[in-house]
């Protein structure tokens, strides 16, 4: 019986209860580069020790771990990733999340003051800081383009900007819905906006795209900046649940004053049940948003729509994505 088999048919208290090793068991493999170092190939764990410099016995109980968790292959004395781990955790496969990893790497420990969080309605990171922690920032932004490059197919169907001419993508992070979208719309073109240190990897990005010349930056500030005149649409993907409703309310005015009429503004989350029980990934996120933020929260569909209706949008709605992606579009019209 597998590890993970054996977590499945424990009762809920167990499986809540080890969950937080089995995560640690990945993030640890990632971060060690263990899957990087097997690639395509089979090795020992004395030669995926001397690739990433660890030590040869806890990298050899490192890696049965992932055995045991279905992730790694071990045949004889050679381990091989698995088809999970060839596909999610290679660097440079179409399905790669580990900078996604790296990002939920940095949440563990303020994740593990979720206690005073919750005693004090306050955040307990500091992690929001980006000019004091570059390093922690770039690892969230490449993991929202891990996280972006898996959801911009079903987002871009499930959207139709059919005749749109100028897509402001504000809090537009790594730039990969812009990219996505200006692809799938040829007359589409696209301005990327968000904080100075953001901007610098967005631009890294759209340059290795071939729509480079359709797509503009602009640094800023959503919170103290407008967003210009002439937009045929205004994204928001990612960005509500970071505030609490009365600053996410000011982001919807100003998308409404930078919208020509019949314009639409787009609010790209996952969202969570009216009764705020549902669905568990959600429940998760809006603790992942007190821990770090605060005031962040995930919001239900009714919500959204009623701050979109609340400064003048009309015919909202809510468009779910296709599964297997957990996350909805709401959309308002001026």
């Amino acid at each position: 019986m597998t590890g993970s088999a054996e977590v499945s048919r424990r009762n809920p208290v167990e499986r809540a209860l080890s969950g937080w090793q089995l995560a640690r068991v990945v993030m640890s493999a990632n971060r060690l580069d263990f899957f990087n170092a097997l690639a395509d190939k089979s090795l020992t764990a004395d030669e995926v020790a001397a690739h990433c410099q660890t030590h040869p016995r806890p990298t050899r109980t490192l890696l049965n771990a992932c055995v045991a968790l279905g992730i790694i292959i071990k045949q004889g004395d050679k381990y091989r990733n698995g088809p999970e781990a060839l596909e999610m955790l290679v660097q440079g496969k179409p399905g790669y999340i580990g900078d996604a990893i790296r990002h939920q790497d940095d949440l563990w420990q303020p994740w593990g003051r979720l206690h005073d969080a919750v005693r004090n309605n306050a955040a307990v990171s500091r992690r929001y800081n980006l000019v004091e922690q570059p390093d922690l920032h770039r690892n969230f932004i490449l993991a929202m383009h891990d996280n972006a490059r898996r959801v911009a197919p079903f987002l871009t169907r499930t959207l139709d900007l059919t005749g749109r001419k100028q897509l402001f993508d504000a809090g537009g992070g790594p730039a990969t819905h812009s990219i996505a979208l200006v692809k799938r719309y040829p007359g589409l073109r696209a301005i990327v906006f968000d904080l100075p240190q953001t901007i610098e990897i967005a631009k890294e990005i759209i340059a290795k795209s071939d729509v480079a010349d359709r797509i503009s930056t602009r640094p800023g500030d959503y919170f103290k900046d407008g967003f210009g005149q002439g937009n045929d649409v205004v994204l928001f993907s990612a960005i509500l649940h970071s505030m609490g409703p009365e600053k996410s309310r000011g982001l919807l005015k100003k998308a409404w004053d930078s919208l020509v009429p019949g314009g639409i503004v787009v609010v790209h989350e996952g969202l969570i049940s009216d009764d705020g029980t549902s669905p568990l990934s959600a429940v998760l996120f809006c603790l992942n948003m007190l821990v770090n933020t605060g005031e962040g929260q995930s919001y239900s569909g009714a919500e959204i729509i009623d701050l979109m209706k609340s400064v003048g949008f009309a015919d909202c709605k809510v468009l779910p994505l296709p599964e297997p992606m957990r996350t909805s579009l709401v959309v308002g019209k001026k």
